[in-house]
């Protein structure tokens, strides 16, 4: 592998078949977008996913922090992280490949919709990870199908990806709020954005859950009514989108669907900025819809799985949330854990600190990390940037779609 490329040549389709760190092999580009390219690599333990993003001079990595945030959040429906490593003309996280996106599934199917059992499953599964995200004092900011993905092996589970726009809502220490400022532009996607995003305030958990309650009406209904609304500029569209969520009554969005499902996105609407959401009441709507609407059981079997997928994901059932924790990896032995170009075991922190530090002193440590990162001025300008690069993106592919001069929503 050569590291004296030029940024456009590292990041061609030319990396195909070359090995890196005389383990991984690319053999599969994933996608690209304005931070790089994401290609399918395979190794002797398995396969990976390897992300790359352009170097910048004299800025931080935000694949660094992005990484440093997936291995703080560590568990259940968050991907492992492999390694970090910086090269000469890029950076590389090395991270557990995934299947297809919830977006990619849903454009596959004959009617693009989802069935009310797999809106249901989704539910489940989904909301106990933004709790366990959230109980963490993050917040992701740009929930939409495009970022949940299901497993590589295991079509059962649920992931959710791209924390480059997450940010803590409130201090670890004391669990205190941070002030509900209001910013000139939208932090996520419009399209699944809460209301108040759209009108710009500081978002804390109860956004991540109305973005989530707008997944589930697109998933069923198989589109939303602000989409196709012709727009000549990027902030008309945006104020269409919110004057259009501010109107329609979630009976109106969700007409003719079980009343949990209404329930659900007009109970996270009336959320106050600091409220502690009722996670359980939520999980509980989808569960009796189960019960009283489908009168089935829940069983894992998703629009796409079959029986020996369900099988296979039985194993997964038992694990718990609250299991899942930072002890067994540490952020240090797995963020640079490349080095000479060998590839180092993760090392448990009861090995790597001889000190042998208490369970409060590594959280405490892990919660340095995460402030230093998500509180920097500068990472959340960088941040905020490549949010409107992403959206400016997004624009003019809809705007090619729609095959004319305006913006299509």
């Amino acid at each position: 592998m050569e590291n004296k490329q030029t940024n456009k040549k590292v990041l061609g389709n030319h990396l195909l078949n070359q090995v890196f760190f005389d383990k991984y092999k690319l053999v599969k580009k994933l996608g690209e977008g304005s931070f790089g390219m994401i290609f399918k690599a395979e190794s002797q333990n398995g396969n990976y996913a390897f992300k790359f993003e352009k170097k910048r001079p004299n800025k931080r990595s935000l694949l660094k922090n992005e990484s440093e945030i997936m291995i703080y959040l560590k568990g259940k429906g968050i991907p492992s992280i492999e390694s970090y490593i910086e090269e000469d003309n890029y950076n590389i996280m090395i991270m557990q490949l995934l299947g297809k996106s919830l977006e990619k599934i849903l454009k596959e199917t004959e009617n693009n919709k989802f069935s009310l059992k797999t809106i249901c499953l989704l539910a489940i599964e989904i909301i106990p990870i933004l709790k366990f995200i959230h109980d963490k004092h993050i917040i992701h900011r740009d929930i939409k199908p495009d970022n949940f993905a299901i497993g590589y092996d295991d079509p059962c589970q649920i992931y959710i990806l791209d924390f480059g726009l997450a940010k803590k809502y409130r201090s670890s220490k004391n669990l205190k709020h941070y002030p509900m400022v209001k910013h000139a532009k939208l932090t996520g996607t419009a399209r699944y954005a809460s209301i108040n995003a759209l009108k710009g305030y500081e978002q804390s958990r109860r956004d991540d859950l109305e973005s989530l309650g707008y997944v589930f009406a697109y998933f069923i209904k198989g589109s939303l009514p602000w989409q196709n609304m012709p727009a000549k500029t990027k902030e008309e569209k945006y104020a269409k989108i919110l004057n259009k969520k501010v109107n329609i009554a979630a009976e109106k969005l969700l007409k003719k669907e079980p009343q949990e499902l209404i329930n659900y996105l007009k109970y996270c609407k009336t959320l106050k900025y600091e409220q502690d959401p009722d996670y359980e009441y939520l999980i509980g709507l989808f569960k009796n819809i189960f019960a009283k609407v489908l009168k089935d059981k829940i069983d894992y079997k998703f629009d796409w799985v079959n029986d020996k997928d369900i099988e296979k994901h039985k194993k997964y059932n038992d694990v718990s949330f609250d299991n899942n924790s930072n002890d067994d990896t540490s952020m240090i032995n797995n963020v640079n854990s490349l080095t000479n170009g060998n590839i180092k075991n993760n090392i448990s922190n009861d090995e790597n600190n001889n000190n042998k530090k208490s369970k409060k002193e590594k959280l405490d440590y892990y919660d340095q990390v995460i402030d230093e990162i998500l509180l920097d001025k500068n990472y959340i300008k960088e941040v905020n940037e490549e949010n409107n690069d992403t959206n400016n993106e997004e624009n003019k592919k809809e705007s090619r779609q729609g095959g004319g001069c305006c913006l299509i929503i």
